[in-house]
């Protein structure tokens, strides 16, 4: 097939790349291993200045969408005008639908992920002269697939989404079973989460897959010679620093160790929102000595 006829995927996601969503950026790099061709619209720029090296071996097109309502408010105007005269119905009718998710929510948010999809899909029409992007596929069940959503009824192609962890559970259930019910298929990486989409689908037709993440284990190298376990005992924990991961519980773990007089040294790996409330709190326990946090890394 020629570069123009080939179909291509269309992947909307919150940001790109980002260092702690490994299992979307090995999804993308295994896709295209596979031999899909991949275009990617990004929400957000990255946090991040690094990267994994995996991510330098992904080919796929990358597109920013204006992230902010007010500030980006002319760069989102625009291409949607000319989304609007170029297919007023469609338009029109996404348009509709915004109004009766905005009735339900009260989120300006809902129009805002309109208008991004109205540039995504301005952004689409430029694009289909070189890649014919065939297929809109959203990662979290959130904000990134309301945009695919929006995407999808301007652009009338198919749409699907990967359902990921709180983007499921914060979610409105009735808006979320729209989102199902619009979908081709829906993904989601664990079987009670499966379930749980399957309870608010009810009785949609929309196909729920289960699919685990993968690891690329060419990270891990264990070589052949046996290492001798002995005191100081070395300890490793690669996290985002949020309430979510429960670290103050790993902390207090590691209390109890200390005061059983158990010799150990652990690292923590990552960052997140709650660094300084969990710094303070390897103080307040008394196990600086014993621990060394080291911030973001890549994995190499």
């Amino acid at each position: 097939m020629t570069t123009a006829s080939k179909p291509v995927l269309g992947y909307i996601l919150k940001g790109y790349p980002r260092i702690s969503e490994t299992f979307i950026s090995n999804e993308i790099l295994r896709l295209e291993q596979l031999g899909f061709d991949i275009v990617i619209f990004a929400m957000r720029k990255p946090r991040e200045n690094f990267h994994h090296q995996s991510v330098e071996e992904i080919g796929a097109e990358v597109h920013y969408l204006p992230t902010h309502l007010y500030r980006n408010f002319l760069s989102l105007l625009l291409p949607n005008i000319t989304v609007l005269c170029s297919s007023p119905q469609r338009y029109m009718r996404a348009l509709k639908f915004a109004c009766r998710r905005f009735a339900r929510n009260k989120k300006q948010a809902t129009f805002k992920h309109l208008l991004q999809a109205g540039f995504l899909v301005s952004r689409l029409g430029r694009l289909q002269k070189q890649k014919r992007i065939t297929h809109l596929h959203g990662h979290f069940a959130h904000s990134p697939t309301s945009v695919t959503m929006f995407a999808s009824l301007l652009s009338d192609l198919p749409y699907s989404f990967t359902a990921h962890a709180k983007d499921i559970y914060t979610s409105n259930r009735q808006q979320l079973r729209e989102k199902i019910e619009t979908a081709r298929f829906v993904v989601t990486c664990t079987r009670y989460n499966a379930r749980y989409l399957e309870d608010i689908a009810g009785s949609a037709a929309t196909p729920i897959y289960c699919i685990y993440h993968g690891i690329d284990l060419d990270l891990f190298s264990a070589d052949k010679v046996r290492h001798p376990c002995s005191p100081p005992y070395a300890l490793l924990t690669v996290a985002r620093l949020t309430e979510k991961k429960g670290l103050p519980v790993l902390y207090q773990a590691l209390a109890q160790l200390q005061k059983g007089g158990l010799l150990f040294k652990h690292i923590l790996i990552g960052d997140g929102d709650d660094r300084e409330k969990i710094l303070q709190y390897i103080d307040h326990l008394g196990l600086s000595a014993h621990c060394r946090w080291l911030g973001t890394q890549t994995h190499e």
